[in-house]
Parts: C-alpha cells; structure tokens; sequence
C-alpha cells in the first residue's frame, strides 16, 4: 500500500522520515539525524519507561537503512557492522533499525544472541510492514502525506478527527475492523437487530460491530436470543466508501425524524461509535488552523 520507493534513494529523507517517524510514536530525538560522518548511528533516541516506584530512561541507538529501491534485506555483514561497539560506544541501551525493507535473518540471530547474552538490553526493527501499518492505522496520515504524496492519495489513511483515535472492534473477538479494511475488502459488517410491530413501526434495540462469518453468526444468534428479533447488515467496506458514508448517515438521519423509526439509546449510541470512527477514514485531514478553531468553539460553547 505505501511505496517506500517514493522517498529517493539518498538514505538523508529517509533518516528525517524515520526521525519524525519515531517522534510520532513518542520518543524523545536526543540526537537527530546530520550530515558527515556520525560514527555508526543515524541518531539517539530516548524514552521514559515507568516503573509502580520509579521512571527510568532508556536509550536507543538508531540506525535507518533505506533498501527499497534494491529490495535487499538488511544485513550484519555490509549494512549493520560492528552493532556492539555502535551502541556502547554511544553509552545507548539498545539498538533500533529503522528499514524500508526488512532485517535479514542473520542479523536478527545476531541481535537475539547480543540481547540473550545481556550486551544489550533490547532491540527493536520496524521493517516496511510494520511502519506502513503504522502509518495507515495509528493517524499517521501528516507522514503519509508529506513523505509519500502518491501512496496517500490512493490509500486514505486513518487520521484524527478529535483529540484521541476512536476504535471501532468487533464486538465478539475484538479485532479492529478499521485495520482490517486495508488488509481485505468486504470482511466486516454492521448489524442492528430490529423488531417490527403490527402498526408498521421499526424499534432498532441494539448495533453491533463484527467480522463475516463466526463472530456475526455468534453476536446475531446473541441478539436473537436477547431481544427475539432479525437483524439487518451492512457491509464495512461499503459505508467506508465516501458517497455511500454520506448516504448512510443521511438515511439514519430521515430514520430518526420518521416516527415509524424508534432507536433505542443502545443502539444510537453504536451508531454515534461508528460515525466517529469511520470518520477517521473517510474526512480529510484536519488543518492545524481548523483543529485551533475548534478548541475556540468548544471553548465558547459554540
């Protein structure tokens, strides 16, 4: 989905993506990414690891390879000499590898034998799949944009509407649905069980969120069991679509003017759940601009 082939082969934009990356993510830059020789590391990170009596920081020595133009996996023997002397040569805890293609399996024995034999603390690789799902479900779409403008335009990142991401699991295994719509078309659905009276009129008692096949079988026959009612569905991969999210909403909204429509606070609660986070998928970004207006509207009440 993410073409890393986009950040050109000069190794310099993929160090500042990979700075920016892992400032994203929440560590502290201690020593950023600069030209000339930088005696074996691309950069210093630190983070905070909080203990029930007492914080302590760890360091990491980062090293950023970009091989996706090669497509070579990365290597102990040309790419990743010497790591032991790199980390403790810079006093750093652990070694980090930040790589648009992956380790190979040489150098992930090597790192595994120096954390076994306590020379480092721990390591960590974030190969491309691991960033890219990053990058498309975490609100990472500002990265996505800036450092692969191609890719974003036909990936459509998960990014942030309000303050926090809102998560949209699947009610009987817990499985983010919204992760899941990058990875397989037409996997997921939205349900609400629903009960039709002789007057016409349509109570939707409760929605639900799950994967196709087992755990809607299991959340229906539960919705069945509890309010004695059939369930009617969509698809996710379909609400996801921004035309057919515009009419979703808009048929909810004449349901909820339409007396023969009667929702009960379950289930306009799920639905209000769903609205936010598809949101997420289908809105824009929002401007830095408009996110301070709207901090000055909530402010006043507006």
């Amino acid at each position: 989905m993410i073409d890393f082939k986009e950040i050109e082969q000069s190794g310099e934009i993929w160090e500042l993506f990979s700075r920016d990356f892992l400032q994203q993510l929440g560590f502290y830059i201690e020593t950023p990414p600069n030209r000339g020789p930088d005696g074996g590391k691309d950069m210093l990170v630190t983070e905070e690891l909080k203990g029930k009596f007492h914080s302590q920081r760890f360091r990491w020595l980062v090293s950023c390879k970009h091989n996706a133009h090669s497509e070579k996996s990365v290597n102990e023997n040309d790419d990743e000499k010497n790591i032991l002397e790199r980390v403790q040569g810079f006093n750093a805890d652990g070694f980090m590898g930040v790589y648009s293609t992956i380790a190979s399996c040489g150098l992930n024995d090597r790192l595994e034998q120096l954390r076994n034999n306590k020379k480092i603390s721990e390591y960590r690789i974030f190969d491309h799949k691991l960033i890219e799902n990053h990058l498309i479900t975490m609100g990472f779409s500002q990265l996505v944009l800036r450092y692969f403008p191609e890719s974003y335009k036909s990936v459509r990142p998960i990014h942030l509407i309000l303050d926090e991401f809102v998560p949209l699991n699947c009610d009987h295994c817990g499985k983010d649905l919204l992760e899941a719509l990058y990875k397989k078309d037409f996997s997921a659905l939205v349900a609400s069980a629903t009960k039709y009276d002789e007057d016409g009129k349509h109570h939707i008692l409760d929605t639900y969120f799950a994967c196709k096949g087992k755990c809607d079988k299991v959340m229906e026959a539960r919705m069945n069991a509890k309010y004695e009612t059939i369930t009617d569905w969509e698809d996710l991969s379909d609400i996801a679509m921004p035309n057919q999210f515009l009419r979703w909403i808009m048929s909810i909204m004449n349901e909820l003017s339409d007396e023969n429509y009667i929702y009960s606070k379950d289930a306009l609660k799920k639905q209000k759940q769903l609205i936010m986070a598809l949101s997420q998928k289908v809105f824009r970004e929002v401007t830095p601009k408009e996110r301070e207006r709207m901090l000055s509207l909530v402010q006043f009440g507006l």
